[in-house]
């Protein structure tokens, strides 16, 4: 091989290392001819191109079953139908985070009204079991507890945080508190029964103005095979006239293996990306649910996440869907 030939080859081997590591942003997208205005909260993955979806205002307790299609090369998102809603007929629970269980074929699905994490059938029927919840999460702020739930089957480790500060461990931000939330990371085993748990320390809030309302916390959760997490911190920034609201979202990655129980988690930002409201765009996306998909055909993960659109609330919001890609 000349020299000019290797050199070429090891540019090439470089250009597609920094490639592979290069984290994608696709464009978010909305289906509303297939998809009916929801208050999607939560998501996850069960394979192929099906999910399951979590809706926190649903008539009765359950989740949504989609069919969503990605591009194998680049994550793109291609197409998303809601095929049915399988329900257990009880009250909605305020069901907002969603994970699967592929050895046992079941969902769990995060309630905020009760602070209950329990199982469901794929047919949307509670199966009696739950996760048995700490008692310091008893100490949940109203509307600010379990929005993320994510499980993994090679680390046998189910994981879930409070989006905001329980009210024993500290003061929780808004429009005036410009504080980081102190969270509490907890797991659980296939056992149901809790393992270790670790801090947490959101970023604190960007937004300079008193004015309007501000909501910081952690919403979505997403557990890899090698024990790292993706952790989605969004702060939604809403004006009294709607023109000037924003949704920055934060995807940051912790590694609890590689530190003790009762630790503060170091964080390394994956990416970041905003929504917003002005006279021109209306862009605006909640992003509250986070799930691992499926690898593409280069062997790069996707993250897909979903936003709760307030049942596309008085015509400014869409239920929009986005792919991220590392």
């Amino acid at each position: 091989m000349t020299k000019r030939k290797f050199f070429t080859l090891l540019l090439l081997v470089v250009v597609m290392l920094a490639t592979a590591q290069e984290v994608v942003l696709n464009k978010q997208r909305h289906f509303p001819k297939t998809v009916p205005a929801g208050n999607y909260s939560g998501i996850t993955w069960l394979g192929g191109n099906r999910y399951a979806v979590a809706n926190d205002k649903s008539p009765t307790a359950g989740f949504h079953l989609m069919t969503i299609i990605t591009d194998s090369l680049t994550g793109d998102i291609l197409d998303i139908r809601a095929d049915s809603f399988m329900t257990s007929r009880q009250p909605n629970r305020d069901e907002e985070g969603i994970c699967y269980v592929p050895q046992s074929n079941t969902l769990f699905l995060s309630s905020e009204s009760d602070g209950q994490i329990q199982e469901y059938t794929m047919l949307g029927q509670l199966t009696g079991r739950r996760l048995s919840i700490p008692e310091v999460f008893r100490q949940t702020r109203s509307n600010h507890g379990f929005e993320a739930l994510t499980y993994n089957a090679a680390t046998h480790r189910f994981w879930t945080i409070p989006e905001n500060t329980l009210k024993g461990d500290g003061e929780a931000p808004d429009i005036l508190r410009k504080i980081p939330n102190m969270l509490r990371l907890q797991s659980f085993g296939d056992d149901l029964q809790p393992r270790e748990q670790y801090w947490y320390l959101t970023d604190s809030s960007t937004v300079k103005s008193t004015k309007g309302a501000s909501t910081l916390g952690v919403s979505g959760l997403a557990a890899l095979d090698d024990g790292r997490i993706v952790v989605l911190e969004r702060e939604v920034r809403k004006t009294s006239r709607n023109i000037g609201s924003f949704v920055h979202v934060k995807l940051y990655v912790v590694n609890p293996s590689q530190q003790q129980p009762g630790d503060l988690l170091r964080k390394q930002l994956l990416t970041e990306f905003r929504t917003k409201i002005n006279l021109t765009r209306r862009s605006f996306a909640n992003y509250e649910g986070l799930c691992v998909g499926p690898t593409l055909s280069d062997g790069r993960q996707l993250l897909l996440l979903v936003a709760d659109s307030q049942n596309q609330y008085k015509g400014w919001l869409k239920d929009w869907f986005k792919t991220v890609v590392f």
